[in-house]
């Protein structure tokens, strides 16, 4: 299965949702420095938008790109939508992995403006 969103190419998209319990629980930071440069303790990204983000990096964008792209996506399955026609359905682990990483990420961004 071959599937092309925002110029991102996916292949085995069902296959990946088995993966979901871990990209969404193991952090993978890139670099030293956290979030907006936070330094003590060092901010992260929730663990599944970083791993999101890495890959997106293996795949050629840049890191403000990925970082862009990987907080969309996880933005639209938490509410259940691949964007890439009515009968493509998130399943319910990545709904729930992307609802946990959009709380994450809206909680990040309130305590630290």
């Amino acid at each position: 299965m071959r599937l092309v969103e925002d110029g991102i190419t996916t292949r085995g998209v069902v296959d990946k949702s088995a993966q979901t319990p871990e990209l969404s629980s193991t952090h993978a930071p890139i670099g030293h420095e956290g979030v907006w440069h936070s330094k003590h303790p060092p901010m992260q990204l929730p663990a599944y938008i970083q791993n999101i983000r890495n890959a997106l990096m293996r795949a050629g964008h840049g890191e403000q790109e990925a970082h862009a792209l990987a907080v969309a996506a996880v933005e639209r399955w938490a509410k259940g939508n691949l964007k890439w026609g009515p009968k493509r359905k998130v399943t319910p682990e990545v709904q729930a992995a992307s609802r946990r990483a959009v709380a994450e990420w809206e909680q990040l961004r309130r305590d630290h403006p």
